[in-house]
């Protein structure tokens, strides 16, 4: 990877500034600057090298599973760990070459390379088999929440969002759960840490939630495909649709880690409307609505979203921002301002994010800021 090529943020192109930010002048997506952190920086390029490796064996059974012949594969692979092995050494050699060294503008030169050595998307199978095991679980999930009522029913979507959200192939310690079967949604719900947590605004938002009118509209940035989105943030969807809420559900356009797609997100849920009248019918209503972000990275810059969605924000006149997962929520945007009420939802699931928040692993994230 050049300098010229590396200093270009963006492995798409989006085309508009999300409208809700209070002060897009001075918004700021990542305020992490590795080049001025010299310990921060050590253990960021080692996790980042260290991390290329293992999606790099996935990578390897995707293009076997697509077909691609097993010297042709090893081709793009060796072509990937060369290009992203170059960035990182000219990171490492020359911190602020590219402005801000942020985490942003080094998961998106890894995105980068990947494509321009064929590789589409590593952690294909994994998202589809993830998906396939939520998606069967979704029913049993659905009928729990509507078992109950008033503030036991908001928290019990509150904390599936966080048992939900642990599905997560970029971070090192869920990488290990995952690879020894330690993870199950019902299981992790009920190890979720205690109250109150690290950010705690729960009683703030079921306040809101039970005292004030119901939002206009919900825009909300979903994380990770399987668990993450069907069994925390769907139902969230679904109980603000119940509420007399809109929902515009917003994903990444391109491969990102397990991140799902918008390409992904629009069949299930065409899969899921095919079980619950509700989503059907906020479906064929408009009332539910799928946009992409424009976006190809965990985290994100909201300078930098997809026109479409711009204009979405606008025609439905949103006044409830979701942003969920720790790379949206926490390593970008967890001190950005919006001109609407806004959840900010994550667990913490890095030791290195930890040690810069000041927080445990596993430690979680509930903020709500009123608009």
């Amino acid at each position: 990877m050049t300098p010229d090529t590396a200093t270009d943020n963006s492995s798409v192109q989006p085309t508009a500034v999300f409208p809700l930010l209070a002060e897009p002048i001075t918004y700021v997506a990542c305020l992490w600057d590795l080049a001025k952190d010299d310990d921060r920086r050590v253990y960021w390029l080692k996790l980042f090298r260290d991390h290329f490796e293992g999606l790099l064996d996935l990578a390897m059974a995707d293009a076997l599973d697509r077909g691609v012949a097993r010297d042709r594969a090893e081709e793009q692979i060796a072509n990937a760990r060369a290009g992203f092995g170059a960035f990182l050494k000219h990171v490492e050699a020359e911190p602020q070459v590219f402005g801000p060294l942020t985490i942003l503008l080094m998961c998106e030169a890894r995105e980068r390379t990947l494509r321009r050595a064929g590789i589409p998307d590593p952690y294909r199978l994994a998202k589809q088999q993830e998906n396939e095991t939520a998606f069967a679980l979704l029913p049993t999930v659905f009928s729990e929440i509507d078992a109950l009522a008033g503030a036991d029913r908001i928290d019990r979507i509150m904390r599936g969002i966080f048992a939900g959200n642990i599905f997560d192939l970029g971070a090192v310690k869920t990488i290990e759960m995952f690879k020894d079967g330690q993870v199950d949604f019902h299981h992790t719900l009920g190890k979720l840490k205690a109250r109150p947590w690290f950010v705690d605004h729960l009683d703030a938002w079921r306040d809101r939630w039970q005292d004030g009118p119901a939002h206009r509209c919900a825009v909300m940035f979903v994380d990770n495909a399987g668990p993450d989105v069907l069994l925390g943030m769907i139902p969230f969807a679904r109980e603000l649709l119940r509420r007399g809420t809109g929902v515009i559900l917003t994903a990444n356009e391109t491969p990102a880690l397990n991140d799902i797609t918008h390409a992904e997100l629009i069949p299930l849920l065409d899969r899921i409307a095919a079980i619950d009248p509700l989503i059907s019918q906020a479906l064929k209503s408009g009332k539910l609505e799928m946009v992409s972000s424009g976006n190809g990275a965990p985290l994100i810059d909201l300078r930098r979203i997809d026109s479409r969605l711009a204009e979405a924000v606008y025609r439905r006149d949103v006044d409830l921002c979701v942003i969920e997962g720790m790379g949206r929520a926490i390593e970008t945007n967890f001190d950005a301002a919006f001109a609407c009420d806004t959840l900010k939802l994550a667990m913490i699931k890095d030791l290195g994010v930890g040690e810069a928040m000041g927080a445990e692993l596993y430690d979680l994230v509930l903020r709500f800021d009123p608009a």
